[in-house]
């Protein structure tokens, strides 16, 4: 059964919740956010994502499109989606922002349009065929590119992405834990840090704080769990906007404002780069 992580009703934010007193003094900089060691790790052009292999268990959560894209891509998908099954022995964070904006972004109309999409796509496949033996490199060009698109897209868009989804929720629903901030009280400090490009999400068209949400509530999820009994945080992101990450490097805010309501080192994972871990320890 999932639990859910959140205040009770008639508690106030000033109230006996520290732990969402603690985040909120974080993210709103009630307290100093000293991030120079975050930044200066983040400066270091050896530093990269792919060098954190966890130790033990850690937290883990994902972003709406690392959750929606999760079981798709084959048997990589097929073993991350076992792997969080049978395999990974620390806490599964699902943000409560994910789940809505799955169904407001993802599911919603996507199965009416798939066969239309997908057609579209097939014919501009062989249109860009016909201008690469027309156009030589410069044709070879535009193939490549509309090859490129289908490939990044294509899950979206093929009718089978939500039966694979649905066994990907599934999993979620088994070993994951929801968890919600308040969105009155968090909703100034939301405009506030858009406004002065605090991340994640100032790379979004003003008024959009989806992105702050997510983050919002994977931080109060993460702050439950026994943080001794774990290594690490992690947090997977198909986004690869600068307000999340930079040459595959977190932003040294992130890292800074997780280890500081955690207590535990952070890492921001790219989807693919979880499918690969989870390829590795499925064998």
């Amino acid at each position: 059964m999932v639990r859910v992580a959140g205040l009770a009703r008639g508690q106030k934010l000033n109230g006996p919740n520290a732990r969402l007193a603690k985040l909120l003094s974080v993210l709103d900089r009630h307290e100093v956010l000293d991030s120079r060691e975050a930044l200066r790790a983040a400066l270091d052009s050896k530093n990269r994502l792919d060098e954190y292999q966890p130790r033990g268990p850690f937290i883990l959560g994902f972003d709406t499109n690392a959750a929606f894209r999760l079981g798709l891509n084959g048997t990589r998908g097929a073993n991350s989606v076992d792997y969080l099954r049978v395999r990974h022995d620390g806490p599964v964070i699902i943000p409560g922002q994910v789940l809505q904006e799955i169904w407001n972004n993802s599911l919603e109309g996507l199965d009416p349009k798939a066969k239309k999409i997908s057609a579209a796509l097939e014919k501009l496949r062989d249109e860009a065929a016909g201008i690469g033996q027309d156009l030589g490199e410069t044709g070879e060009a535009v193939e490549q590119a509309v090859g490129e698109l289908s490939g990044v897209h294509g899950s979206w868009i093929d009718p089978s992405a939500r039966e694979t989804f649905e066994r990907t929720l599934d999993a979620l629903i088994a070993v994951g834990v929801v968890a919600n901030v308040p969105r009155s009280e968090l909703l100034a400090v939301a405009r506030v840090r858009h406004e002065t490009k605090t991340p994640p999400g100032f790379r979004d068209p003003a008024g959009n704080h989806g992105d702050f949400f997510v983050w919002a509530d994977f931080l109060f999820g993460a702050m439950e769990m026994n943080a001794a009994a774990v290594d690490a945080v992690v947090f997977v992101t198909n986004d690869n906007k600068k307000d999340w990450s930079r040459n595959g490097v977190a932003h040294p805010v992130l890292v800074a404002e997780a280890r500081a309501v955690t207590g535990k080192p952070f890492h921001l994972w790219s989807l693919d780069q979880f499918q690969r871990f989870a390829m590795e320890q499925m064998g």
